[in-house]
């Protein structure tokens, strides 16, 4: 493994060609849009402050009454490393997660291709929602990414409500 003085050389030599800080501020921007679009188009959604993350994830967080009284949220996420959108059931303590994991393991949610990632204490679920994001046609992705996370959103709902 490399040193920590090796390992910021090479963020320093990358942080130096400005790409990095140009395709960081990019996603960030866009999410700020798209948090934008949640608050403007769905007001039954409580919706979070944008966390920034350290280049691993950075996300904003929607909820509901009902998914508040329940102790869940649902986080919107782009996934640096993976270059993905995902969406996550997310929940407000780990006696929640381990009550829910169980009963959404393998589950078919309405159709929707679910997935837990077992190093991801921060989701019960997670859905990929677009893993190739044009960014270059926001509005696109905009639409894409807003149905993906409602249908979500909706399957969630349902499955907790019956």
């Amino acid at each position: 493994m490399r040193s920590l003085n090796q390992l910021i050389s090479q963020y320093t030599h990358l942080v130096r060609q400005h790409e990095l800080q140009l395709a960081y501020r990019g996603i960030l921007e866009y999410l700020g849009k798209l948090r934008a679009a949640f608050l403007k188009n769905y007001p039954q959604f409580d919706v979070s402050n944008l966390y920034q993350g350290y280049m691993d994830m950075s996300y904003f967080s929607l909820s509901t009454e009902f998914l508040k009284n329940k102790g869940l949220k649902i986080a919107l996420v782009y996934e640096h490393e993976k270059g993905h959108f995902e969406v996550w059931l997310s929940d407000r303590n780990r006696e929640i997660s381990k009550r829910l994991e169980s009963e959404f393991a393998g589950l078919n949610l309405n159709g929707i291709q679910v997935f837990h990632d077992a190093g991801n204490q921060d989701a019960i679920i997670e859905c990929t929602l677009i893993s190739e994001p044009d960014f270059d046609d926001q509005v696109v992705l905009t639409d894409t990414i807003c149905q993906g996370a409602q249908e979500f959103i909706d399957a969630v709902c349902k499955l907790l409500e019956g």
